[in-house]
């Protein structure tokens, strides 16, 4: 799944960094259990920063891109006092001024967001992939992703790492041995992956956390 993000909202508590600049936050108001303890920061920065308090919150359904379709996750809508953004970030506000903030319901995020087996960096990347091929009675996996041009580099499926839930492949493009310039160009290059079962329902990702759809070949 991915976070959402809406007219006069800025990103997910999943991007809490690029929103909260690793901010303690406090409020005015009374949260929901877990909420206050997921929204502070993940370690304490080297600078001083002022906190951001929460002037307000409510209960919202967003919808969330999934490898299931567009889902409503149950989240609040934080309106936030102190938050400081870049520039392109801030929205136009109306009302009370405060920026606002869509946070997914702890509960929610502890059990979707991410398979605790793969490593967090592989989280944000590429959208709008083609769809991989399923073929060998769901053992077999064709996939296009972005790449630079044949003639410069080899790329393939270096990692295939599977849990009960999900498959994520790993991607790694390799510079041939008399290439000195790549151009920065990308083009779509064809990769295969073999799994030891059937993917059957297991959510199928890019090693950068994206969800990939599947059409039978």
């Amino acid at each position: 799944m991915s976070y959402a993000i809406g007219p006069g909202a800025l990103p997910m508590v999943e991007d809490k960094v690029s929103v909260l600049r690793h901010a303690a936050v406090v409020s005015d108001v009374e949260l929901p259990p877990g909420l206050l303890e997921a929204l502070q920061p993940d370690s304490p920065p080297h600078w001083h920063v002022d906190p951001v308090r929460v002037r307000s919150v409510r209960r919202v359904y967003p919808e969330f891109r999934t490898d299931r379709g567009h889902r409503p996750l149950p989240a609040y809508r934080l309106e936030l006092e102190g938050v400081a953004t870049r520039r392109s970030l801030e929205p136009k506000f109306k009302g009370s001024g405060f920026r606002s903030m869509l946070a997914l319901d702890p509960d929610v995020e502890a059990t979707t967001w991410w398979p605790a087996v793969f490593d967090s960096s592989y989280r944000g990347g590429l959208r709008g992939l083609p769809p991989a091929v399923l073929t060998d009675r769901g053992r077999t996996i064709r996939l296009i992703v972005h790449g630079s041009p044949p003639a410069y580099t080899d790329v393939q499926v270096s990692a295939v790492l599977e849990t009960p839930t999900a498959v994520l492949l790993q991607i790694q493009s390799t510079p041939y041995d008399w290439v000195e310039v790549i151009p920065a160009v990308a083009v779509g290059r064809l990769v295969t992956a073999t799994l030891t079962r059937p993917l059957g329902a297991r959510v199928l990702l890019q090693a950068d956390g994206i969800p990939i759809s599947v059409v039978p070949g």
